[in-house]
């Protein structure tokens, strides 16, 4: 059985430059800023996942990891799926979950 820990953000509302990043999201490739205009750009993740992990003793590892990084007020870094590097404030962090969670691999 697999853990996953998700960390979820607070929301930090309406900026006033949301609804010209909105227009350049949605613009065609051609008009678009940039080829990774969905990091910079478009709406706050209300969660990202920390990360999966194989046993419940490596889970609770990153749950240490975390709570010692939040104590300290130190940014969480996050990797995403895509290798991109996510370094979020402590102040932004509203809780962290660890669940349990069942893969397609651990069905067979």
């Amino acid at each position: 059985m697999a853990y996953s820990v998700i960390v979820w953000l607070v929301d930090p509302g309406k900026h006033p430059q949301q609804d010209r990043e909105e227009e350049w999201a949605s613009a065609g490739r051609d008009e678009a800023p940039g080829a990774h205009t969905g990091s910079t750009v478009g709406y706050s993740l209300p969660r990202m996942r920390y990360g999966v992990y194989e046993n419940q003793q490596d889970a609770e590892s990153a749950l240490v990891d975390i709570s010692n990084s939040l104590q300290n007020n130190q940014p969480l870094r996050i990797t995403s799926q895509a290798s991109r590097q996510w370094l979020i404030p402590a102040d932004r962090v509203h809780y962290v979950v660890c669940e349990e969670v069942t893969r397609p691999k651990d069905q067979q």
